[in-house]
């Protein structure tokens, strides 16, 4: 617990005391304790704490209960009083050393902060299946762009499972997805006559993960041009780009990316 909760606390077990339940002592020595540890030995809340008084000043024997009752309770409010002071004031260092601490972490670390994420932004996720001309042809038109292809086989494994490996280094700021043909696949309920094309599992899969995680204002769906791949329905609203011979698809990568907000030179992929 911090200052601030041991506070709260006791004002919790102070507004539970009753008179005569025997608890007094036990959060008076709690709130001294607390007092010290908080605003130290010269506290004047010290001074506020002692100054308390449950009983009445002046009183005799024939002084009646009710007395004595009334007394606990105004006493019992005082502390009540003190307490909520003390939280409060435990309140407004806290925001002021956030405020300190906020100020200076700013100053000093923006321009770093500014570069990282600029950085960041420079890593492009490659999601492929087996076709090794369409990947090698995506990750060379990046590196022109002075883009990072990210291509997960490529990384290290450290002894990672495929997901934990695959959710570190999906923090990207874009991804090309390519969807070549690389599965034949047909409804069960057909005779296998009409077969289609399909890219694979992992590959719509992660084109999914990658829809979800950035928006599909980041994320390129390449897919093979005359093999008659079937195009998930379900990404209806995504732009799919055919990954044509004459390399139209790399203009639209690059306008694809300027939109993302990357800085692109389509000149340099000429």
């Amino acid at each position: 617990m911090n200052n601030i909760e041991l506070v709260e606390n006791l004002i919790e077990q102070a507004q539970n005391l009753k008179y005569k339940d025997g608890k007094l002592d036990e959060v008076t020595k709690r709130t001294k304790m607390i007092i010290r540890k908080s605003f130290g030995e010269n506290s004047e809340y010290l001074k506020d704490l002692k100054g308390i008084l449950y009983s009445p000043f002046v009183f005799t024997s024939n002084t009646p209960d009710r007395t004595f009752e009334r007394s606990f309770y105004n006493g019992k409010q005082e502390l009540l009083n003190l307490l909520n002071v003390m939280l409060e004031d435990l309140s407004l260092d806290l925001k002021l050393s956030r405020k300190v601490h906020d100020t200076v972490a700013n100053g000093v670390f923006r321009i770093m902060n500014e570069e990282t994420k600029k950085e960041m932004n420079k890593n492009i996720f490659v999601v492929h299946g087996h076709n090794e001309e369409m990947k090698l042809s995506v990750a060379r038109t990046l590196e022109k762009l002075e883009l990072i292809p990210t291509i997960l086989h490529e990384q290290p494994s450290k002894g990672r499972t495929i997901i934990e490996k695959f959710t570190e280094y999906s923090d990207v700021g874009f991804a090309v997805v390519i969807l070549s043909a690389d599965d034949i696949a047909y409804p069960k309920s057909s005779d296998g006559s009409n077969p289609k094309h399909r890219a694979r599992q992992n590959v719509i899969l992660e084109l999914g993960y990658f829809l979800g995680k950035l928006g599909r204002e980041k994320v390129l769906a390449l897919y093979e041009e005359n093999s008659a791949l079937e195009i998930p329905s379900d990404y209806m609203g995504v732009l799919f780009v055919p990954f044509d011979k004459y390399g139209k698809w790399q203009y639209d990568l690059v306008k694809e990316l300027r939109a993302a907000g990357f800085e692109v030179d389509a000149n340099k992929i000429i």
